[in-house]
């Protein structure tokens, strides 16, 4: 079952994601969260140079 921290979560990885498609990227967003709930890292897709290997999930 998603709770409210789920959401905040997944809200923020859509953020995100539009970050990424607004500077002409595909849009995805990640972001690493402990078992406490602590965002560790977030970033947002960075292929549109070319380079297929940065996606946020790979950082």
């Amino acid at each position: 079952m998603i709770n409210e921290i789920d959401l905040k979560h997944l809200r923020r990885c859509v953020e995100l994601a539009k970050i990424a498609l607004e500077s002409g990227d595909e849009p995805f967003g990640s972001i690493l969260v402990s078992a406490e709930g602590e965002v560790l890292m977030e970033d947002h897709n960075h292929v549109d140079d070319g380079e297929h290997t940065q996606h946020p999930n790979l950082l």
